[in-house]
């Protein structure tokens, strides 16, 4: 009541002027409360999309390059058979007899124990397993036997 009495008693002129300041600064409240945060909300909301489409891609790609690697991971393993199947295969064509072999859970290692084999014969193996690039030798212990010349060797082999 105090502020439509204090206006009323100003000139036509004078209460416009008011008016249309009141007005302005309404204006600008509303601006700066209201419409830039938006507008900053927006341009936020915008960017965060982006990263977003970014990342989907990148995970895209990663994905692609993952299924490849894995279908070539997949030949390899059905062409040369898994690593216990190819490493028997290999030691037999060199007349070596594996005393025990025990493939890890996900087969991508396999502990192997050769006893009373030729130093010769085993050094020969071994040899053909790092030069064939499709394994490689994690441990390797050798413990010499009575027989002259022979071992017993226990060793553990990744496929790469």
């Amino acid at each position: 009541m105090r502020i439509k009495s204090w206006l009323l008693q100003k000139t036509p002129r004078e209460q416009l002027i008011l008016l249309a300041g009141l007005a302005v600064v309404l204006m600008v409240l509303v601006w700066q409360l209201a419409w830039q945060p938006m507008l900053q909300a927006r341009t936020l909301s915008a960017q965060r999309v982006s990263n977003a489409e970014q990342s989907l891609l990148a995970v895209r790609s990663l994905s692609q390059e993952l299924a490849a690697a894995r279908a070539a991971a997949g030949s390899q393993t059905s062409g040369t058979g898994n690593l216990a199947q190819s490493l028997d295969e290999s030691a037999s064509a060199l007349g070596l007899r594996i005393a025990s072999l025990e493939p890890a859970a996900d087969n991508s290692s396999v502990a192997v124990r050769l006893n009373d084999v030729g130093m010769a014969s085993v050094l020969t193996w071994l040899n053909g397993i790092e030069s064939s690039g499709s394994m490689s030798i994690d441990s390797l212990t050798l413990s010499p036997v009575t027989t002259p010349g022979n071992v017993s060797v226990s060793l553990r082999l990744r496929g790469r």
